[in-house]
């Protein structure tokens, strides 16, 4: 292969990379040939802010990479087709990864997220009298420098002023009240304009989920969520259709945030690359394929078990599956195609980086849930779904009902070696 070919797909291939509805190299996993995740996710949220009689707030989650930003954007152009107006923000930019998450930081996110990026009078004149509230409520707060214009950007970029601005509405009494009436004022703006407003606040839990830290740390960082909508849940609940991106740690306690918070938790799960039995998923199987066919033409692999073998490999985390591709274009050379040889290399480099991290606890849990597809329910292995989770080891899936997986990139080192299919079983793939 050529230096500009291997350039393309690297490019094609980043596996960071969240594309949108639009963009070619995107690949619907629920259309409904496939079904392939349970119920399609954006299905579900449209569904609950279309048939509300009042205004909603939704809590949706899944690993990262494994295509909420896409879908959420799907969920977009589905509301939008239904007459809905839709302001979609990257929470993500103003919230820190060095101290815990709190209600105010994701209030002040919620308010940022209807705010106009550029200049104000540029925007839609249902947010005029918005974006001048807003303005009044944080020059009565702290010190911004500059004019209305940029106080957006100057959010963003410095985080010691969001955190200052945070704080300070902390202590402001009655800021729930304040923080729902002028979103409420920008919903009924937007409706009088002839659209009924919906803001998803994406983003948002890929910071503060103490990763990093210890253990005892760590726990600091989750309950600080958990607080938030459990806890304040009230607060995070304005007169307005809202959907927030939360960790996936959140899971563990569905019950309450669902009791508390008032809306059900949506995990957007793996494409079902296996069955519940642990046979392979055909539809699955080739749906991946196809969906890397966008990226990477058909005609670069030798033999067509390839992308199908990689796509058994990877557990239906198509984050993986590029880094697969992406570590075979290193590999590749002046070979013309990618032949089976650089698929093995390079899915056991990918392999040893998961290893890596499997401590022998996590180990013990993952023995005990391969044979099951259960996740145990003694409270020892629930104080590692966090980190399983978190840690791309274990995978969440549905068809039916929702059960757990470890990584297939696991299962050898797990003792489930017969379990993993090698090339004679993809080629008896119809």
């Amino acid at each position: 292969m050529d230096r500009d070919l291997k350039r393309k797909l690297i490019a094609d291939c980043k596996p960071e990379e969240p594309v949108g509805p639009e963009d070619p190299r995107h690949f619907d996993f629920d259309a409904p040939e496939f079904n392939l995740r349970g119920a399609p996710w954006r299905d579900r949220l449209a569904d609950v802010i279309d048939l509300a009689s009042e205004p909603t707030a939704q809590l949706v989650t899944g690993l990262r990479g494994s295509g909420k930003t896409t879908e959420l954007k799907q969920l977009e152009k589905k509301l939008r087709a239904q007459g809905y107006r839709v302001v979609m923000a990257d929470a993500g930019q103003w919230l820190s990864d060095e101290r815990p998450v709190s209600t105010e930081d994701l209030m002040l996110a919620l308010v940022l997220s209807v705010f106009p990026d550029g200049k104000p009078e540029g925007a839609s004149a249902w947010a005029g009298e918005y974006v001048q509230r807003v303005w009044r409520l944080l020059k009565s707060e702290v010190s911004v420098e500059g004019n209305v214009e940029g106080v957006k950007a100057k959010l963003t970029t410095d985080d010691t002023l969001f955190q200052a601005v945070a704080k300070k509405l902390r202590q402001r009494d009655g800021l729930r009240q304040h923080i729902h009436g002028l979103l409420e004022q920008a919903a009924a703006a937007s409706h009088e304009a002839g659209k009924e407003l919906v803001i998803i606040v994406d983003g948002a839990e890929k910071r503060a989920t103490g990763d990093l830290h210890a253990s005892a740390r760590r726990e600091e960082f989750h309950n600080h969520w958990f607080g938030a909508f459990i806890v304040q849940g009230r607060d995070l609940r304005p007169p307005v259709h809202t959907i927030y991106t939360v960790p996936p740690f959140m899971v563990r306690r569905a019950s309450e945030l669902a009791a508390n918070f008032g809306s059900e938790l949506q995990f957007l799960p793996m494409v079902r690359v296996y069955e519940r039995d642990g046979s392979l998923n055909f539809a699955g199987v080739e749906a991946m394929a196809r969906a890397l066919f966008r990226r990477v033409p058909r005609n670069l692999f030798a033999d067509q078990a390839i992308p199908r073998w990689l796509s058994a490999r990877c557990g239906g985390y198509f984050r993986d599956l590029l880094r697969f591709l992406t570590e075979m274009t290193y590999r590749v050379g002046e070979a013309e195609a990618f032949t089976r040889e650089h698929a093995e290399a390079a899915v056991q480099q990918v392999r040893q980086t998961y290893l890596q991290a499997l401590v022998l606890e996590d180990k013990d849990v993952l023995r005990r849930l391969h044979p099951s597809k259960k996740f145990p329910d003694a409270e020892a292995a629930q104080l590692r779904m966090d980190s399983l989770l978190q840690g791309f080891k274990m995978f969440r899936y549905h068809n039916g009902s929702p059960w757990y997986d470890a990584h297939p990139l696991s299962w050898a080192e797990l003792g489930f070696a017969d379990d993993v299919p090698g090339w004679d079983d993809i080629e008896s793939l119809p």
